[in-house]
């Protein structure tokens, strides 16, 4: 009888411990069968938000209004970044536009003087004197330096008009900019006023 008691035992045992296992399983996929995510969250508070009396949302309506107020000032804030981004570029290509200038008003300078010195070059070969071999060549050398600098006289000039229509292009687009932020800032103001004193009568309907 002792043995069978303890077989019994044993065995009553053993169906316990695996009852048991097989629990634990059920049990962990419980606490995971709903996750508390924030969207179910959000869903969940405009649920309950929905069944608040119109009378008590005044609160809600205020920080609301703030709300727009604040993206309205970012949006602004944005357009302004823009426009001094723009202004800044312009005045980057103003200051080429000044170097290129600086630059060609030297070629044009050194051209004049090439100019002379062919000049007298020729008027003393045409007045026979010095050597007349060596104011051929000299006469040369000096017509092909001239030759040079009108040649980068061209690609500056070239660089230097581009640059202006750039200028010009862009100062049509700061105005445009600076349009659109004084229009935002008006449109702004607006809907300040026009919200503002509702905004002032429910703050004091709420301290009577």
């Amino acid at each position: 009888m002792k043995r069978f008691s303890h077989m019994g035992l044993t065995l009553l045992m053993a169906l316990f411990f695996l009852v048991g296992c097989s629990t634990i399983p059920k049990l962990k996929g419980a606490t995971t069968r709903i996750p508390l995510t924030k969207s179910s969250m959000g869903k969940t508070k405009e649920g309950l938000y929905s069944q608040v009396p119109a009378a008590m949302r005044a609160p809600v309506r205020e920080a609301e209004f703030d709300l727009k107020q604040a993206k309205s000032k970012a949006e602004i804030a944005g357009e302004k970044v823009k426009l001094a981004e723009l202004q800044k570029e312009r005045a980057l290509l103003e200051r080429k536009h000044a170097d290129y200038g600086m630059e060609l008003a030297q070629i044009n300078e050194k051209k004049a003087e090439l100019e002379v010195e062919i000049k007298k070059a020729e008027a003393i070969d045409n007045s026979n004197l010095g050597d007349k071999e060596d104011n051929i060549k000299q006469i040369a050398s000096l017509k092909t330096k001239r030759l040079s600098m009108e040649s980068d006289g061209i690609q500056v000039k070239a660089e230097f008009d581009t640059t202006e229509l750039r200028i010009k292009k862009l100062t049509k687009e700061i105005k445009s900019q600076e349009m659109r932020v004084q229009k935002m800032e008006g449109t702004k103001v607006q809907k300040s006023t026009k919200t503002e004193p509702q905004k002032r009568k429910t703050s004091s309907a709420r301290k009577k």
